[in-house]
């Protein structure tokens, strides 16, 4: 079985990757009389682009000629075809039908699925699944009830062995037998999917374990040790002073107190940076904000006006969606279940059974009780030796979302190839994450486990030149060391030219390690909540 690491192609490669020629640099000559007159008679001549009639004409031919070889065992050929197909019709999309015209609009729109459907189908066959999940993807967000574009993609991250691609697999899967209720080879892969979701967490139950048995002892013994050699050193200074003695307990709560302080400060000084550099990023929107109304006559924004005018356009954002309700007769109590599972990890595109935002229960307030302080510890069950388990799984996700967003490196003042001027590396979006979150109980001491795996968006301003890539953290778990954390980064596009690639570089690393850091207060805030 196929890992994600194993497809080195991205998806908007459509399949396979292309060798793009470096421009050639235009040499301008000195005018002369007559040049000018000379330029505007060739512009005349020069041969326009494809008109929108010719783009879907031509993208049509494409993938006719595509599917012939597909059926003739030529995916990759195929799949070079169909992306021709797609970067002629790719932005006829973007454009106003009134613009295009409607009847040519739908005609490309129908022409631009159908390659995306077939690209993917490619890429299937060329055991490329991560490509084929991306353009299965592109035709789900034009059309969320595809059954061709819900099947493909199901099957290409049921070949995958993380445990987010297999949700993916069980949500899509699920939800195309919804639609097709009598789809047998659906209802298996569907099964499939649950069977090694099972095996993944089993697995990571016995990891957990195995840790509990010999890491979390041995860890606190190797701390208690530490301790008891740092005493005997103290009572060693004290004698040597002539001092008064000190007992191992009073030396350990100043130990414990003198280490809370420090992590207390460490923590405020991170808020601190945090702050700093959420304030300079405001003011720099806000100038480019009132650049733009300068243009359009309209008076500057202050400070507190900018962040009302964004405080309202994020709550005008978070309207309800539309929802479609499915009959729920058609499935049976774990398929239900399972939905219910897939739509809260954010895969499920179909809401079963749901309600308008004024009519869902409102969140209440609610005052710790003794039986809850309790439970932090380990219930009464737990306390007689025997193992526990707490899914904290929507609560880290949530946290751990919100640390990796905040991470970000600036400086006003760096030399640039241009000469002084200021840079920004930060997060821009968590793209996605998925995983899970169980604290294991054995006699009252808690395990905070965790496993993920994260893709980040990310930009980078080298005063006025920016670039921008993503950041994948493909081993996002405790049993991993923040400072050891795989943080994969790539460009989008071509990436920074060679004068810049050593500053972009250096500021990439350094947003690097910021995000272990956001990941090592994450796990430091997940281990005192619970």
């Amino acid at each position: 079985m196929a890992g994600e690491g194993d497809v080195m192609m991205s998806p908007e490669s459509h399949c396979e990757t292309k060798d793009s020629a470096e421009p050639q640099a235009e040499v301008e000559a000195e005018a002369l009389p007559g040049d000018a007159e000379k330029a505007d008679e060739d512009k005349k001549d020069e041969p326009m682009g494809p008109s929108n009639e010719e783009r879907v004409a031509t993208a049509e031919a494409a993938k006719e000629a595509g599917n012939a070889l597909l059926k003739a065992g030529d995916p990759a050929g195929a799949a070079q075809r169909y992306g021709e197909g797609l970067e002629l019709t790719e932005p006829l999309l973007e454009k106003d039908p009134g613009e295009v015209g409607e009847d040519l609009q739908k005609r490309g729109t129908a022409v631009y699925v159908a390659l995306r459907l077939n690209s993917a189908q490619a890429c299937i066959k060329q055991s490329l699944w991560l490509p084929a999940i991306e353009h299965a993807s592109k035709v789900l967000l034009l059309e969320k009830e595809n059954t061709k574009a819900l099947y493909r993609r199901g099957l290409a991250a049921l070949q995958l062995d993380t445990e987010g691609r297999l949700e993916e697999a069980k949500g899509d899967l699920t939800r195309l037998i919804q639609l097709e209720p009598g789809n047998r080879e659906a209802r298996e892969m569907v099964q499939k999917a649950k069977e090694r979701l099972k095996d993944l967490k089993q697995q990571e139950k016995e990891r957990l374990s195995a840790a509990m048995k010999g890491g979390l002892y041995q860890e606190q013994h190797k701390k208690l040790g530490k301790l008891q050699a740092a005493y005997e050193e103290e009572v060693k200074r004290r004698k040597d002073a002539g001092e008064d003695e000190i007992s191992f307990e009073d030396f350990a709560k100043k130990a414990k107190e003198k280490e809370e302080e420090l992590e207390k400060k460490q923590k405020e000084e991170a808020q601190k940076r945090r702050e700093e550099a959420q304030l300079e990023e405001e003011k720099r929107l806000l100038q480019e904000e009132n650049q733009r109304r300068s243009t359009e006559g309209l008076a500057e924004l202050s400070l507190e006006d900018w962040r009302s005018q964004q405080a309202k356009k994020a709550s005008e954002a978070k309207r309800p969606e539309e929802v479609v309700k499915m009959n729920e007769d058609e499935l049976d109590e774990e398929d239900k279940k399972l939905l219910k599972e897939t739509k809260e990890k954010g895969y499920y595109h179909g809401r079963l059974g749901t309600v308008l935002s004024d009519a869902a229960p409102k969140p209440q307030m609610v005052t710790e009780t003794k039986e809850a302080s309790l439970a932090k510890a380990g219930s009464e069950w737990n306390q007689a030796g025997t193992w526990e388990e707490k899914d904290a799984s929507s609560w880290a996700k949530e946290r751990l979302t919100a640390w990796l967003s905040d991470a970000c490196v600036s400086s006003s003042n760096v030399t640039l190839p241009s000469g002084t001027g200021e840079v920004t590396a930060k997060v821009t979006k968590v793209k996605s994450l998925s995983g899970e979150a169980h604290i294991v109980y054995v006699r009252k001491q808690p395990r905070h486990g965790f496993n993920y795996e994260a893709e980040l968006s990310f930009s980078l301003n080298l005063g006025e030149s920016k670039f921008s890539g993503s950041l994948c953290m493909p081993e996002l778990m405790d049993a991993v060391a923040p400072a050891e954390l795989r943080v994969d980064a790539r460009w989008k596009g071509s990436g920074p030219s060679e004068t810049f690639l050593p500053l972009a570089t250096e500021w990439l690393e350094r947003l690097q390690e910021r995000v272990r850091s956001q990941v090592a207060a994450f796990r430091d805030e997940y281990q005192k909540r619970y």
